[in-house]
């Protein structure tokens, strides 16, 4: 079967397949519990790089890692463990045996988790640390990258193997950042069942980290958001020591450094346009059209009132009703937000109760648009569904049209001896894609975009999605009366577990289902 038609060859769309010109399109949104319906603080990413790449979602176990063994990162960042790493979820890139053991990022074989993009480990901290930020800022001149530097791919291996709560996590990455420097610019969501810490750097050494109340949300899709920092706020924020100093060295210093306090995304970002992401995620949240004039006020957050006062971080984001989980899955169905891009999409949902079932994890593999969000108690989960751990071989791109196979027209860019040039083709998938989660969610996805599918036929392939969407949920309540009902530790875990893996499996032989029937 293909992804050919009578119209398939018109379908040509144009996808970067060097991975170092792809585009890292990630969206993040933090809604704190006071703006939740049950009290919840929910936090999610998508993580976003290119189409057609898989990624696999499993648990790692404890004592992976060993204290005193040196972790070889992708791109030069390398870290010796302090103690025997804990437990933890985690969604890498495919570098196992399916795959020949190559990292699909660095094209080496070492011992590594590529790109474990969330997860939870077994002590409650949960991490997402992927969300890419860049800069055209002065400031990076004076503060490079350090190409020995910790990378975002590697931190949520480094902290979830490290660290037991959200203040361990923050104090480790940003001592980290000091010493070793960072590879690249990230904004990190650090969170336990007390307290979330969200960290912004765009330089080498320079950084900032706030800690995040129950009444602020906002959207972050790859552009900074804290804005004016009343660093003397040390309950709450966590800073670079020269974060003033070399933006003042860069002449690109906004604050008052008599009073301490900087606005980062002016000294640091330069001018920054809200990209479509973030208006459309404005639109969403305020429930209402904002239009083209958004303003800075609109999505940044600060510590800093009117008069000039240090308060809890806000933003100028009413949301026009208590939000669920729904709201969020709701968030990543936005053309543009839900894509063919997405990797996977985490959703935490996090309650202040000191418990193994405080935190939950929602995942949804590939784009989120056409998805149901899988829910799992992390802390309790000690296994993931076999086909979320299927390793295969990486998608092909061809020239020539494929007699057989699961494929779709794309193009490529490549390099010849006369630069770059747009080469037209074909992707192809793994022919074993319907033992993946993520290939056979990528299938369903890229034969709804690119191959000759009705209008009716897609409205066929929301309705069942919607059904799944709410067999998780329903399948979230029995895992939580299951699990309170359980008489030990160890059965809530297999019950939780088996749950989990339960759902994922009728996710999983449903999308299969779907895409065979659209190729009929």
């Amino acid at each position: 079967m293909s992804f050919k038609s009578k119209s398939i060859i018109s379908l040509i769309v144009a996808l970067m397949l060097c991975l170092s010109s792809s585009a890292m399109a990630c969206t993040a949104i933090y809604v704190g519990g006071g703006l939740t319906a049950d009290g919840a603080t929910l936090f999610a990413r998508s993580e976003d790089l290119t189409n057609s790449y898989n990624k696999l979602m499993y648990v790692s176990e404890a004592g992976t890692y060993k204290a005193g063994e040196l972790y070889k990162g992708c791109y030069g960042f390398t870290y010796t463990f302090a103690k025997d790493s804990y437990s933890f979820t985690t969604m890498s890139d495919d570098n196992w045996e399916g795959a020949g053991n190559v990292c699909p990022d660095c094209g080496e074989t070492h011992k590594h988790n590529p790109y474990g993009a969330a997860g939870t480990n077994e002590m409650g901290l949960s991490v997402t640390a992927t969300e890419t930020l860049y800069t055209s800022s002065p400031a990076y001149d004076v503060d490079p990258y350090v190409d020995t530097g910790i990378e975002e791919a590697e931190i949520t291996t480094i902290l979830l193997s490290e660290c037991a709560t959200a203040k361990e996590a923050v104090q480790l990455l940003t001592k980290i950042y000091d010493e070793a420097g960072c590879n690249n610019g990230s904004g990190i969501f650090l969170a336990d069942n007390t307290e979330v810490w969200y960290v912004e750097n765009v330089t080498g050494h320079q950084y900032i980290a706030v800690k995040l109340n129950g009444n602020v949300a906002f959207v972050q899709p790859n552009q900074s958001v804290i804005a004016l920092v009343d660093l003397d706020d040390t309950d709450n924020v966590i800073a670079s020591k020269d974060i003033i100093a070399v933006a003042k060295q860069a002449n690109t210093f906004v604050g008052d450094e008599a009073a301490n306090t900087i606005n980062y995304v002016l000294s640091y970002n330069a001018e920054q346009t809200p990209s479509s992401r973030m208006l459309d995620g404005l639109d969403y949240v305020y429930g209402k059209e904002m239009g083209e004039d958004v303003t800075f006020d609109d999505y940044t957050i600060s510590n800093v009132d009117a008069n000039g006062n240090i308060v809890p971080f806000y933003s100028n984001i009413v949301l026009d009703h208590a939000y669920t989980v729904a709201d969020i899955v709701g968030y990543y169905k936005i053309p543009g937000i839900g894509k063919t891009g997405n990797l996977e999409t985490h959703i935490f949902q996090i309650y202040s109760e000191d418990s193994l079932t405080d935190t939950i994890e929602w995942v949804a593999m590939d784009d989120a648009e056409y998805n149901a969000f899988v829910p799992y108690y992390p802390m309790l989960t000690t296994d993931t569904y076999k086909a979320l751990q299927t390793s295969t071989a990486p998608a092909t791109f061809v020239t020539e049209q494929p007699a057989e196979g699961l494929y779709y027209a794309t193009s490529a860019t490549k390099w010849t001896a006369e630069g770059r040039v747009k080469v037209d083709g074909f992707k192809v998938l793994p022919e074993n894609w319907a033992d993946s989660y993520y290939w056979s969610l990528d299938a369903l996805s890229n034969l709804i975009t690119y191959g000759d599918v009705s209008v009716s036929e897609i409205a066929t392939v929301n309705c069942k999605m919607n059904a799944l969407q709410n067999y998780c949920y329903a399948a979230f309540a029995e895992m939580q009366e299951a699990v309170a009902a359980a008489e030990s530790t160890e059965a809530a875990a297999q019950i939780a577990t088996e749950i989990s893996m339960k759902t994922a499996e009728k996710v999983h032989t449903e999308v299969v289902a779907l895409v065979n029937n659209l190729m009929k």
